[in-house]
């Protein structure tokens, strides 16, 4: 046991004194990323997230290079490193008001169309099975605001239904663009055990819709999806919503 942890730290440190003769470029890679960053973070939250992604890995190597200059004692690329790494941090703070901040243009640019219905969300206060009838289909599923715009929580109720799973897909409706489309699978997805009759599959699960802004709405389908133990994949529903876009 403490064999391999001697080879697991040996190793280690052979990484962090390879990463430490190349400091430089860490900067560099951070530098254009936050240059993408900024140019579309107005435009596109799946690249904004690709990219912030990249500078969180790339700024968590950087620090780790620069422990190692100090262990290497590369005294005056340690002190330039820390000079600009405390420029990075504070360009990263700029970021984050940046993108907490920042409008963008996507709902303005999918107005909901004239004589489209829609559903609004509920209050976040309301009970999702309320207006739950078995008798009809259009109120199998029951979306709420949660406790911020753009946030959601639903509930999906159906008849009989063997074992399998339960997701959601939401498409902006005028151009069938797919909303937060790995996050939300990711967040909506419930097991069910199968039921022979008309029942709750799904209660009061969160999930969040990344593209646009509080307070300004666009019309979202949401699909529920299923696939059952063989991999069969069928739509149960689909129910169109006016939603709006968490703010970072």
């Amino acid at each position: 046991m403490n064999i391999s942890l001697k080879k697991i730290l040996s190793a280690l440190c052979k990484v962090g004194d390879c990463l430490s003769y190349v400091w430089f470029l860490f900067p560099v890679v951070i530098y254009f990323c936050y240059v993408e960053t900024t140019k579309i973070m107005m435009d596109d939250p799946i690249k904004t997230d690709f990219y912030l992604g990249i500078l969180e890995w790339t700024l968590l190597l950087y620090i780790i290079a620069t422990i190692f200059l100090l262990h290497m004692r590369k005294t005056v690329q340690f002190c330039i490193a820390v000079v600009v790494g405390y420029i990075i941090i504070f360009a990263f703070a700029l970021l984050g008001i940046g993108l907490q901040s920042a409008p963008t243009r996507f709902s303005l640019e999918h107005s909901i169309p004239e004589g489209l219905e829609y559903y609004t969300p509920k209050a976040d206060s309301v009970d999702l099975a309320t207006d739950v009838d078995s008798l009809d289909q259009t109120t199998y599923l029951q979306v709420r605001n949660s406790y911020q715009g753009g946030i959601y929580e639903y509930s999906f109720y159906y008849p009989s239904l063997p074992e399998g799973t339960i997701w959601l897909q939401c498409y902006e409706v005028t151009e069938n663009y797919p909303l937060s489309k790995s996050r939300i699978r990711e967040k909506s997805t419930e097991h069910v055990r199968g039921t022979d009759h008309f029942a709750c599959l799904v209660d009061c699960k969160e999930f969040t819709i990344y593209e646009g802004d509080w307070n300004k709405y666009y019309a979202a389908r949401i699909e529920v999806w299923f696939k059952d133990k063989k991999g069969n994949k069928r739509k149960l529903l689909e129910k169109v919503y006016a939603v709006e876009g968490w703010m970072r």
